[in-house]
């Protein structure tokens, strides 16, 4: 083997190397990306459930909340036609 293919060999291999070990980091940076956006996406799940949960609730308490509303409605109508009088 002379001079000429050693280098050529070295600088490959120097190449290969290095490119290795890029290949490596981003793998291993990629793995930490895919989990922090899996737990993102876990947080968000769990806010859409609440939010689920708080609409349920203004759901089943705007029926009694107008309920009431139409009878202070109606008692502010007679107090003012009392008043009226």
């Amino acid at each position: 083997m002379n001079t000429s293919e050693q280098i050529l060999v070295i600088v490959l291999s120097s190449f290969l190397a290095i490119f290795l070990f890029v290949s490596i980091l981003l793998v291993v940076a990629l793995i930490k990306l895919t989990k922090r956006m899996h737990e993102v996406a876990d947080r968000a799940h769990e806010i859409a459930d609440n939010v689920e949960n708080v609409s349920d609730m203004f759901k089943k308490t705007a029926g009694p909340l107008a309920f009431g509303k139409f009878f202070m409605n109606v008692a502010e109508a007679v107090a003012k036609h009392k008043r009226g009088k």
